[in-house]
């Protein structure tokens, strides 16, 4: 692939990449056909053809899980060769044809559950059975392979007219696995989220909890479906949340996030109320220095909707993101890899037709120009980022996702839905990044995890060639590693420090290149 020039001004060149870099790595795979689409009845059928939010992890291991509902069944797909191949199998068939939704997590042991909310009146083979005022018996249900084979447990059944549409799962410090879902029905006056959690112990389900409530709006308006939850390694998880605010039929969502702090959830913390639109307008992650991000699409009264991000909890800043005049971005996924590297999917709204396009940063903050993604592998591209185990101090360098094809929906039965698997891994930062970043100075980033168990991270960046020597010394002084002793090109580099061994306590790890000398300090937990 090449690289162009965009412009030259003066003595300054300022690079565009037009392709994806000669250092991006891409793998796909088609990982299933599924089956036509039938039609239940109420609501609109297209909605029910595929669900994969918050249903794809990745473990440290490198193996991958997904849920996947296709044609009202729950599906779950494993691969342990980096997406290559996929074996596909039907969790459970007692409530064949009826599953509205799927969530996915895996504990530490590398268990798998899988939530899922059930409606008996949605079923294509009887659709006559959902009858107005009865289309939100939903019951919640957990999947999980514990004990080697797949059990069903119930979470929570259905109380009159209303029920629980699960969202997402996670797993705390203890290896409690946490379902969270939003309250469907009549009356939920504002929106409501609850939270159950199975105790890894006794291996049973406590009560529902409200993590949120509202109560502002005298209508039927629950939190849109669409949660972005990420866990950092300190036990703190962090949900997004999208709901409506106004009690007439012009939407007005308001942007919000509850964090869990490994005890109790926080009171919601409003982000704006000028959200463009609530499905898929924003993201959040995690990166390997336990930075939170939360992206958002902002709308503006006298221009185009406004990127912007808050870092850690700060206020919120604009992302400066380069689209043509032409362009409109329509939604977007977030990612950062394990070298602290963001990547960010943009599809995009044109005049005669869509674009995929991709960028890439090294703050959030300041993105590289969007480069076309080539048609050969867009169906690869754009779709649910891989959840990554944070918990661990694991991030993967790929960014990984999964992405559903909707079929035809011109004639019964639809379809068929596909389901691909696509992956992009950049070895070296492409040009076109903004030129802030680009330091002139020798740079030695923080370890991560910090604290850690056995291995970390240890990252550097140089602005020119050097003989780079680094070592480990421990809390009084004493070398215990050399771990790098060459010379270097300019650029970021990284290595993997093994502490096995040594015992655990405060360490130093030092950098020495071209007449400089920086430190900094680590923890080892010996366990």
């Amino acid at each position: 692939m090449l690289f162009m020039f965009l412009f030259i001004t003066g003595n300054l060149a300022v690079y565009a990449q037009t392709t994806l870099p000669d250092s991006v790595i891409f793998q796909g795979s088609k990982m299933d056909i599924g089956e036509k689409f039938r039609n239940s009845g109420f609501p609109n059928p297209a909605s029910f053809g595929h669900y994969t939010i918050n249903s794809f992890f990745e473990e440290p291991d490198g193996t991958e899980h997904l849920a996947y509902v296709d044609n009202y069944k729950l599906y779950y797909f494993k691969s342990t060769d980096d997406g290559a191949n996929w074996v596909k199998e039907q969790v459970i068939t007692s409530h064949e044809g009826d599953i509205r939704n799927c969530a996915l997590t895996v504990d530490t042991n590398g268990k798998v559950f899988i939530g899922i909310t059930v409606n008996n009146n949605f079923n294509y083979a009887n659709p006559s059975a959902t009858a107005y005022g009865s289309e939100w018996y939903f019951d919640l249900y957990c999947m999980n392979n514990k004990t080697g084979s797949w059990v069903k447990e119930l979470v929570s059944q259905h109380s009159g007219n209303s029920g629980a549409l699960v969202e997402g799962l996670f797993v705390d410090a203890g290896n409690h696995v946490h379902m969270i879902a939003n309250y469907y029905g009549w009356s939920s006056y504002g929106g409501k989220a609850w939270e159950w959690v199975r105790n890894a112990s006794t291996n049973t389900w406590g009560t529902a909890k409200t993590i949120v409530q509202f109560m502002d709006t005298p209508v039927d308006r629950f939190i849109n479906d669409s949660y972005s939850i990420v866990n950092d390694r300190q036990g703190n998880v962090t949900i997004v949340m999208c709901r409506e605010t106004t009690n007439t039929t012009v939407s007005k969502p308001r942007l919000f996030y509850v964090r869990y702090n490994g005890t109790s959830w926080s009171a919601p913390v409003t982000i704006t109320d000028s959200i463009a639109v609530a499905w898929n307008r924003f993201d959040a992650c995690v990166d390997p220095g336990g930075v939170t991000s939360i992206v958002y699409l902002k709308n503006t009264k006298t221009s185009m909707p406004e990127l912007k991000i808050i870092r850690d909890f700060q206020p919120p800043q604009s992302v400066s993101l380069q689209l043509a005049p032409t362009d409109t971005l329509n939604y977007f996924r977030l990612h950062c890899n394990s070298k602290g590297l963001f990547t960010m999917y943009l599809y995009l709204n044109r005049v005669k037709n869509t674009s995929t396009q991709v960028t890439f940063s090294h703050d959030a903050i300041h993105w590289s120009d969007p480069i076309p993604i080539p048609d050969d592998i867009k169906s690869f591209i754009g779709g649910v980022i891989a959840k990554t185990d944070t918990r661990r101090g694991y991030f993967t360098d790929y960014c990984k996702q999964v992405v559903a094809i909707a079929g035809p929906r011109t004639t019964q039965p639809y379809g068929p839905d596909e389901l691909y698997y696509g992956s992009l891994k950049l070895l070296e930062s492409p040009v076109g990044l903004n030129a802030d970043l680009i330091s002139s100075k020798i740079i030695l980033k923080q370890n991560y995890p910090n604290p850690f168990y056995k291995t970390s991270i240890l990252t550097w960046q140089l602005p020119r060639d050097a003989h780079v020597v680094l070592k480990v010394y421990d809390h009084i002084g004493c070398e215990v590693r050399t771990l790098v002793n060459c010379n270097q090109q300019k650029g970021e580099h990284f290595i993997k420090f093994d502490a096995e061994g040594l015992p655990g306590g405060i360490y130093i790890y030092q950098l020495q290149a071209n007449g400089k000398v920086i430190t900094k300090k680590m923890i080892y937990l010996n366990k």
